[in-house]
């Protein structure tokens, strides 16, 4: 009796954890659901509008930034690159410029920057909704409009794979 107890116990431990074994990696694959972005309509520093939710249908990233930002001035060079290399492949970048005060000073700063892309005076109400919280800050947006990932800091590497995935994605 005793082994046929033992045999039984070792049957079950071995259908439970192959049980297991199938069930949990189906409970890790589980993705976390995108967002849709909050919508915002702004004025660019030339006094153009851009209304987030009629770019739907291209990635865009929103770069989070201000002019005494380190970090920020040394990931410029880099967006405009990426900007320049994939805006035809449906890529739209805007500046969210963070600064408070002189609005001359950021005009000037994106001029000597050679910046191609718009750039926006962001009001904190607006920085909120995105959950920012340390510059620089990018957020990708799909081309169905929802947020897919927010990158604090900057890294090259890492940018430009978020571009290279996104817009080469099929509606």
């Amino acid at each position: 009796m005793e082994i046929l107890s033992k045999r039984f116990l070792l049957r079950g431990s071995i259908v439970l954890c192959l049980g297991l074994i199938f069930l949990l990696p189906h409970c890790a694959k589980k993705e976390k659901e995108s967002v849709s972005a909050p919508d915002f309509t702004l004025k660019t520093l030339d006094g153009q509008e851009i209304t987030l939710s009629k770019l739907k249908g291209k990635v865009i990233l929103l770069d989070f930034w201000a002019t005494w930002c380190g970090p920020c001035r040394e990931s410029i060079p880099h967006l405009v690159h990426l900007y320049k290399t994939y805006q035809k492949n449906g890529l739209e970048v805007i500046g969210m410029n963070l600064d408070r005060g002189d609005i001359e000073t950021v005009r000037r700063f994106a001029k000597s920057m050679n910046i191609p892309y718009p750039i926006v005076s962001t009001p904190e109400e607006v920085s909120r909704n995105f959950g920012i919280t340390g510059l620089p800050t990018a957020v990708f947006i799909d081309k169905e409009g929802k947020v897919r990932e927010k990158i604090v800091g900057f890294n090259s590497v890492v940018l430009t794979a978020k571009v290279v995935d996104l817009t080469s994605e099929k509606p």
